[in-house]
């Protein structure tokens, strides 16, 4: 047999980490169905190293986890970057830090044809690629390839993504690196790019934006809003300017079957980060549910950055971040308001019929059999965001 996989979709995170790691290159990603890839190994290349089983956190299991130090609520004091953000803007503050050290950040963005995909900046005027939450699957393709090569130039990485893909990374670097920082988001699982460019099709956004955001921005909450990116002028450099248009709720149901946890990769359903020992230096999320054990005594119409502070060195890096306010609160507080700190999302029974579905069926047909119609608050929301957004 010529072809052989290294693992299934039922463990597969699609970190790619194999990919990189071989070095033969004989190890391709496949789909394993839905969208979803796993890794196929061509058996007439490969000469049984082992480096890619070595390479696979599912498979090497040394990770070392950490019980976060401090728990804080926060966000950016630089504007623009609160409004480019989906909560606080707590990405940003690391993010700047590092550039401004001559360093290089690493996280997902999307291009102009909808694809979720990590790539890398330098210039603080390319931050806006990053900023955002993309509930898509993001394409890792030879990143662990590229952060390695920085690192061993001795430059500061920053690298962003799912636990998995931290997991992924730390366990193909294989040593430590004083200059790598990392910084997870708290997960609640990955859909896939097929399935997200079904639900575009489907809603006619497909080559009628330039981008999709997947939070109404000016208003903290959930709000997919396509994007218009124009071209300027300014002060002599070429910058963006995007003009966002919030989606009418009636078609804004890919985030109601996400948070239903519809279509997700099997992997996620027993993902094994998704607990308060983390991998990484800092851990970000939407601070749900602040104030809610101890009053919180600050405006939170703008959004809120819960930041898990994991390690020693974090703290260090802490106290270098400009422009930046924070509150230590209590971990019992964020773990009450970010249900995949502690626990997987729920697989529903009818998982693979929807997303079956949802490349079969019409927009008005997945709507109604699995009930993600927008009621009254959907439309209440989007009003309160825009009021909030004009204050």
């Amino acid at each position: 047999m010529d072809k052989i996989q290294l693992c299934d979709k039922t463990t597969c995170t699609q970190c790619m980490a194999c990919v990189n790691a071989c070095p033969k290159g004989c190890i391709n990603m496949v789909d394993g169905g839905q969208g979803f890839v796993v890794p196929q190994i061509d058996n007439t290349l490969c000469v049984k190293c082992g480096v890619c089983m070595h390479s696979c956190h599912q498979l090497e299991n040394t990770l070392n986890r950490y019980t976060p130090i401090k728990t804080l609520a926060c966000w950016t004091m630089v504007d623009i970057d609160r409004r480019n953000s989906s909560s606080g803007g707590a990405f940003s503050v690391l993010a700047r830090w590092v550039l401004g050290e001559d360093g290089v950040v690493f996280g997902a963005t999307m291009n102009k044809n909808l694809q979720v995909y990590h790539t890398s900046i330098e210039r603080v005027d390319h931050l806006y690629r990053l900023q955002g939450s993309k509930y898509v699957q993001s394409y890792l393709g030879d990143t662990f390839i590229q952060v390695r090569n920085h690192l061993k130039q001795g430059r500061l990485v920053l690298f962003t993504g799912t636990p998995c893909q931290i997991g992924g990374l730390l366990t193909y670097l294989r040593k430590k690196y004083d200059n790598l920082i990392t910084c997870d988001m708290v997960c609640h699982g990955v859909p896939s790019q097929r399935i997200f460019n079904a639900f575009c099709e489907r809603t006619h956004l497909t080559g009628t934006c330039d981008g999709i955001s997947f939070r109404f921005t000016e208003g903290w909450g959930f709000q997919l809003t396509r994007e218009l990116i124009l071209p300027t002028k300014v002060e002599n450099f070429n910058s963006t300017c995007v003009k966002r248009k919030p989606i009418n709720p009636r078609n804004a149901w890919y985030m109601r079957a996400f948070n239903k946890s519809f279509m997700f990769n099997e992997a996620c359903y027993s993902c094994s980060y998704a607990k308060p020992e983390r991998v990484s230096d800092f851990t970000m999320a939407d601070y749900w549910g602040v104030g809610r054990n101890t009053p919180f005594l600050h405006p939170k119409h703008r959004g809120v950055s819960m930041l898990l502070v994991n390690t020693y060195r974090a703290c260090e890096i802490l106290k270098e971040l400009p422009d930046f306010f924070c509150e230590e609160r209590d971990l019992q507080e964020a773990l009450e308001g970010n249900f995949n700190l502690s626990r997987s999302s729920v697989r529903p029974k009818n998982r693979n019929q929807f997303i079956a579905d949802l490349f079969d069926m019409s927009k008005t047909d997945i709507v109604k059999r699995y009930g993600l119609q927008a009621d009254v608050r959907d439309y209440f929301r989007l009003v309160k965001q825009w009021l909030i957004a004009k204050r």
